[in-house]
């Protein structure tokens, strides 16, 4: 699937550069963590962003349903769906982003 294809251009559109640097924050983003030329793949050792107040950045992401959140209102926790890892991949070049926690 094209990185400007459907879904994928209409969310690019509704994201900022700040939230796409939270996103790679989220994953340990590490460009030593990648294999591949061909089929790039992007090894993420984590799957997290905490924060001590809820973030508008990251609400943003998590209407878009490309980020959850959980916790409570003094310690919140944010990750990457599935399609968020997906979405975050495209953008980057990669294949995929695998967890390996």
């Amino acid at each position: 699937m094209e990185l400007m294809s459907g879904v994928y251009r209409a969310k690019l559109d509704m994201i900022t550069v700040n939230q796409i640097d939270d996103m790679k924050h989220a994953i340990g983003f590490d460009k030593s963590k990648t294999t591949g030329i061909k089929h790039r793949k992007m090894y993420a050792y984590r799957n997290y962003y905490m924060s001590y107040k809820k973030m508008e950045g990251w609400e943003n992401l998590v209407n878009l349903r490309l980020a959850t959140r959980s916790g409570e209102e003094q310690k919140i926790y944010y990750s990457l769906t599935t399609k968020g890892l997906s979405f975050l991949a495209k953008l980057c070049g990669f294949e995929t982003i695998v967890e390996i926690n």
